[in-house]
């Protein structure tokens, strides 16, 4: 079965249980065992930022999948050689590691992921892409951000107008429907940005220079929408927020 990792623990001196991303089949947990002396079953390192080839056996009264071998089908080098692009790997594989359930098939959400890393690996322009791929990876899981309509009231929004956000309610609230102190500003420019992240391919957001001004306000809600929704904070986020500065 293909799957990417999403984690490596050491367990006991020789094994190690690996979190794993299927193409079909969401998240899964197995055993390595011996995979520190044994060349023979696992040739490879079973590393994050890699496509393997697994196979698995699993009595009903298991937990974990014993991971008999695993073949590497490709691996995603360029991130590891940038400090910038293994903050942003990191934050999707946490983001993946928190938001997939166990045996919850997603086979377009993994084929978003696989492309991200690929256009990740080749990109300059980082900051558009990681806000598309916290936005998009929370859109296939169900929690799509409302960029278009007041999530209160249900009107188009007036982007010429400073609406605001709600984190809880997952979209923008129109200012007729909510009091400014009650919500997190998102100016014009911003909502026009936000409207074209969610919509636009993958291919095209590396074009987007994004203000400063537009940053701090998308990270201003990105940042509690995301907790909120996930019930907990990413541990990725400070490193990678640093990383772009």
């Amino acid at each position: 079965m293909e799957g990417l990792v999403l984690q490596k623990i050491d367990y006991g001196e020789t094994d190690q249980i690996i979190r794993i991303f299927l193409k079909e089949g969401g998240q899964v947990s197995g055993i390595a065992k011996g995979i520190k002396r044994s060349k023979r079953r696992f040739p490879h390192k079973l590393e994050p930022f890699r496509i393997y080839n697994f196979r698995f056996r699993k009595k009903p009264s298991q937990r974990l999948y014993f991971i008999e071998s695993a073949d590497q089908l490709r691996d995603f080098e360029p991130i590891i050689r940038d400090i910038r692009k293994i903050a942003i790997g990191n934050f999707i594989l946490e983001l993946l590691l928190t938001a997939v359930k166990e045996n919850s098939s997603h086979p377009e959400l993994y084929a978003y992921v696989l492309s991200f890393f690929d256009i990740l690996g080749i990109s300059e322009n980082l900051l558009p892409l990681w806000l598309h791929g916290g936005l998009h990876v929370m859109a296939h899981l169900g929690f799509a951000p409302n960029f278009e309509r007041c999530v209160k009231c249900h009107a188009p929004l007036r982007v010429k107008e400073v609406n605001h956000f709600s984190p809880r309610r997952g979209g923008i609230v129109c200012p007729r429907c909510s009091p400014a102190s009650h919500f997190l500003p998102v100016s014009p420019q911003t909502l026009r940005i936000l409207q074209f992240l969610i919509h636009s391919p993958l291919q095209t957001v590396t074009r987007i220079i994004l203000p400063s001004h537009a940053r701090k306000e998308i990270e201003s809600f990105l940042v509690p929408f995301l907790t909120y929704h996930l019930e907990r904070p990413l541990l990725t986020l400070p490193l990678l927020q640093e990383s772009l500065e």
